[in-house]
């Protein structure tokens, strides 16, 4: 009997640390939630890596190989095992299928493959990849298959808090910014068109039903534009968008995506627009006290670590400006912390959200 009382009382503590305790009534942008950055990426090789040190000097500051000495577990563990309720997904269009199934950086590595064999690579569709040839290691080849595990982790647990996914349409690799490198074989990217954004958008719908998805219609319910529906009846409870998961799109070519009379997914914009909900603030240090007058209108994303750096320097700085500045989605590479460099990792006391003041 003591022992039925004793995990009685642990499996309380895990449902009140991980919200469930969180009123349906609260307004959507009083929730604070903990997203990860470029969340489907792996470390690269460290033969990659010890490679492009080599050239460091020549690279410049702004491609520092330090800066991508990083990476992510599977989705389902940093929803299960970490709080993380926002991902990053960095989309790369690939209309014929084929363009990115070599990895060329490897042409430099004795023994490293070139070519990768799996064949969804080859087919057309939607690839996940940080930077073409150089930083490709990737938990989800496609989309396609990134989406299908958020499907189903989203359908093994319904009540969950909503998970906003931040998608980046990827313009420019490393084949886009050298001749030499394109002589080499380096691949450029394919620019996003009106065509790839319904694309991008039918490889959602395929896989999510309409109740699934949080879209900006949804959002409006009737009303003319998204800040019409704030000034008009406020934002959307908790009960409304629980289980949901709520695209923002960002990137190469995103004007075109402006165009279309009933998008799936929410733009990241300017304060000026009446159809932006979602601010893009990502130094927190700089933005602090702009956030804090912007998060009371808008739904602001910021980020407490980039490119290793508070890891590598065990430095809070930029997650206690983050904190303190009312942004609502807070990025991070370190849910956990990497020992390599230091204990630097953040985290919410209740596990997976805060509760921000009006």
């Amino acid at each position: 009997m003591k022992l039925v009382v004793f995990i009685l009382f642990i499996f309380s503590v895990h449902t009140i640390t991980y919200g469930q305790a969180l009123p349906d009534t609260i307004p959507m942008n009083r929730i604070r939630i903990l997203a990860s950055h470029n969340s489907y990426k792996r470390k690269p090789n460290p033969r990659v890596l010890d490679f492009l040190k080599r050239f460091e000097s020549k690279l410049g500051p702004e491609n520092n190989p330090d800066f991508i000495d990083y990476g992510h577990l599977s989705f389902k563990k940093q929803f299960n095992d970490y709080g993380i309720r926002g991902i990053e997904l960095d989309v790369n269009y690939d209309p014929k299928g084929g363009h990115y199934k070599r990895r060329r950086v490897n042409l430099f590595l004795f023994g490293q493959k070139q070519r990768i064999k799996d064949k969804t690579l080859k087919e057309p569709g939607f690839k996940l990849l940080h930077i073409s040839d150089v930083d490709f290691e990737t938990n989800y080849l496609t989309f396609n298959s990134a989406l299908l595990e958020l499907r189903s982790w989203s359908e093994a647990h319904p009540n969950h808090l909503p998970i906003y996914i931040n998608i980046e349409a990827k313009g420019s690799h490393l084949g886009d910014e050298s001749r030499t490198l394109q002589r080499l074989g380096f691949k450029k990217c394919i620019p996003f068109n009106t065509n790839a954004y319904k694309e991008l958008e039918s490889e959602i719908r395929a896989v999510f039903t309409e109740d699934q998805v949080f879209s900006p219609s949804d959002f409006k319910i009737g009303y003319s534009t998204l800040r019409e529906r704030i000034n008009t009846e406020g934002w959307p409870l908790l009960t409304q968008i629980k289980g949901k998961f709520i695209f923002i799109l960002e990137g190469n070519n995103n004007h075109l995506y402006k165009s279309f009379l009933n998008p799936l997914m929410f733009q990241y914009g300017t304060q000026d627009d009446e159809n932006t909900i979602f601010l893009l603030r990502n130094n927190a240090v700089s933005s602090e006290v702009d956030i804090q007058k912007l998060s009371q209108s808008f739904m602001v994303r910021t980020r407490s670590d980039a490119g290793t750096v508070e890891s590598r320097a065990n430095s809070y700085q930029t997650w206690e400006a983050a904190k303190r500045s009312g942004a609502q989605i807070i990025s991070t590479d370190y849910y956990m912390e990497d020992s390599r460099w230091s204990s630097y990792k953040v985290s919410f006391l209740n596990g997976l959200f805060e509760i921000l003041k009006p």
